[in-house]
């Protein structure tokens, strides 16, 4: 790898982390209002950030009530859906992704809680709430990066 791909993967890593811990009871628990999957839309652009979204997922999920639980089985959620973000085509059906595989974090939740939950209620805020940041808020801002040719050649890793 390159200095300046890994610098970018860095970068890309760190912001999901600083994004996700600048509002931390947005981000754990069955209303996760996590900014930082905003950025889960670059593996839409290209497929290179995977990896580092993936690191990021994991190192933000360290501060989760679930701890090392969710370190495993929320960034498995993530993974899964930068990889199928990755291999869509359309940036509405890509920005879909990430609220699919929310029944795994629905699942944790439901197992790990303190309290009962129900699955089809904690899965269904988590869906909706991942639909609300990188549907409604993320891919309307990544249109308008799209917009931009210098920033798009930027990001893609020629």
């Amino acid at each position: 790898m390159n200095t300046n791909r890994l610098v970018k993967a860095g970068i890309i890593a760190a912001l999901y982390v600083v994004l996700t811990y600048s509002l931390p009871s947005l981000a754990y628990g069955p209303l996760q209002f996590r900014f930082s999957e905003i950025l889960t839309l670059l593996a839409y652009i290209d497929p290179f950030y995977i990896l580092p979204l993936t690191l990021g997922c994991a190192i933000a999920n360290i501060g989760s009530p679930f701890g090392i639980i969710d370190v495993i089985f929320g960034t498995l959620a993530s993974f899964l859906a930068l990889y199928c973000m990755s291999k869509t085509k359309n940036i509405y059906l890509a920005s879909i992704w990430p609220a699919v595989f929310s029944f795994i974090i629905g699942l944790e939740i439901f197992f790990l809680s303190e309290v009962p939950v129900s699955f089809f209620l904690v899965t269904g805020q988590i869906m909706l709430s991942q639909l609300i940041v990188v549907s409604v808020i993320g891919v309307p801002i990544f249109k308008l990066v799209e917009k931009n040719d210098y920033l798009i050649n930027m990001l893609r890793n020629h």
